[in-house]
């Protein structure tokens, strides 16, 4: 996905929910990705004087709204946070740098996209051991997800990402329907009831980019046998479930008639700007599409905008997508220790809440979403908590970046039907499993 508009959508909307977004520098100071300032940028880390207690982190708060926060782990622990803030784009290559050169860093973010690169190059610090029981039954393991490959944990999440359904409550009354799409075929059936002349039933973002390998994942794993790779690290997408969801995207184009074709140039972005016409029944899209969607001043669907879960099967409740990212130990820090004290408070009941709070980071921890003050602050919390459950991963491969190009252009000529969704898939895994088994 587009990992900019992705933090602008949600985190913009979840900051306008709590009353603290205050115009174009609150969405620049809650955007990870803005570019840095003059005083906050790729600067060198500092050295610690002796006797120091530190820990030196590389990410991307690259706006300092995350600084209070850092400041209470400082004054709970004494270890001063030594911080190297960059632009999103630019922190692989940072974090790549880094660690080949290596630079005197403790702590990094890592994307959920880059954990099995991480993990299988050793650059990270395997941390199974250290998850205690309290952790582990507080933080479900959809979010744990993200910063796991070959069944250890590589890392701390940071935050709940997912995709969520996004309905028109009126236009479905107007067709007949009470509530939203329980599961695919409930979709289908409502998107074509709601399809009609100026009007769409459903929506997407299916250029050839993340957010569509995004959606065919949350449209593969309603599939309870879902499968990307097998034991071997292996592609078996195209027998285990692949097939059948691009073969429901297809169909929901050309066979249902009841999605709009604009679909297949369409970003999140663009499908948010859709929805607020007031025109489209059902979408997916990020959390934080609440409330602007339901805002007059911008959206014609207002106040009809509802959320609700992702349709799931006969044998899945929901299915979507985990979009977080996480904070990992390198393997070759040297204050391991200190490390693990930042990861562990960034995981704890104080920082999670008031990051979701002052910041608009989704929490990871499943207890707050019953707490009274965020359940008051932004409507539905408890849903986007209970989405949170149901959450799959993309291929945890290292080199994904390659791997996702391959699949998301086999995607796409299925959708354009220049190739059947079986032709599509058998390609798609041939060549991942290539450039897999290419030294």
């Amino acid at each position: 996905m587009n990992q900019e508009e992705r933090h602008q959508i949600s985190r913009r909307s979840f900051l306008q929910a709590v009353g603290l977004a205050g115009g174009a520098a609150a969405l620049a100071a809650c955007t990870p990705n803005a570019a840095p300032t003059a005083s906050s940028g790729s600067a060198t880390t500092p050295v610690a004087s002796s006797g120091e207690q530190v820990v030196n982190f590389l990410w991307t708060d690259s706006q300092n709204t995350h600084q209070p926060l850092i400041k209470d782990f400082e004054t709970a622990t004494g270890i001063k946070v030594n911080q190297t803030q960059v632009s999103y784009n630019d922190l692989l290559n940072k974090i790549t740098t880094s660690v080949e050169g290596g630079a005197d860093v403790d702590v990094v973010e890592m994307d959920t996209i880059w954990t099995a690169q991480f993990a299988s190059a050793g650059w990270v610090e395997d941390i199974s051991d250290k998850i205690t029981d309290a952790i582990k039954s507080d933080v479900p393991e959809s979010a744990l997800s993200a910063v796991t490959y070959n069944g250890k944990l590589y890392g701390m999440p940071w935050f709940n990402s997912a995709k969520h359904l996004f309905y028109n409550e009126k236009l479905l009354k107007d067709a007949g329907f009470d509530a939203p799409p329980a599961t695919l075929d409930e979709f289908v059936e409502q998107a074509k009831a709601t399809t009609k002349e100026g009007q769409w039933g459903s929506t997407w973002c299916w250029k050839q980019a993340e957010g569509m390998i995004c959606d065919w994942v949350a449209i593969m794993f309603t599939n309870k046998d879902a499968q990307i790779l097998d034991a071997n690290g292996q592609a078996v997408f195209n027998e285990m479930g692949g097939t059948d969801a691009l073969q429901w995207m297809v169909d929901i184009l050309y066979t249902h008639k009841a999605a709009d074709p604009a679909s297949l140039e369409n970003t999140e972005t663009e499908v948010l700007r859709a929805l607020e016409t007031g025109t489209y029944a059902l979408t997916y899209n990020w959390e934080g599409t609440l409330p602007e969607a339901n805002d007059p001043a911008k959206s014609q669907a207002a106040p009809n905008v509802k959320i609700g879960l992702l349709p799931g099967s006969k044998d899945v409740k929901s299915a979507s997508v985990n979009g977080s990212e996480g904070w990992a130990i390198l393997a070759n820090a040297q204050r391991k220790d200190n490390a693990w004290k930042l990861l562990e408070y960034m995981v704890s009941p104080a920082w999670q809440k008031q990051a979701a709070l002052t910041i608009g980071d989704y929490p990871v921890l499943s207890s707050l979403y019953s707490d009274p003050e965020l359940e008051k602050n932004i409507a539905d919390f408890a849903l986007y908590g209970e989405q949170f459950n149901y959450l799959a991963v993309r291929p945890q491969v290292p080199g994904y970046a390659q791997k996702s190009d391959i699949i998301q252009r086999y995607l796409h000529e299925a959708l354009l039907q220049k190739m059947t969704p079986k032709e599509a898939m058998d390609a798609a895994v041939d060549e991942v499993n290539k450039a897999n088994n290419t030294p």
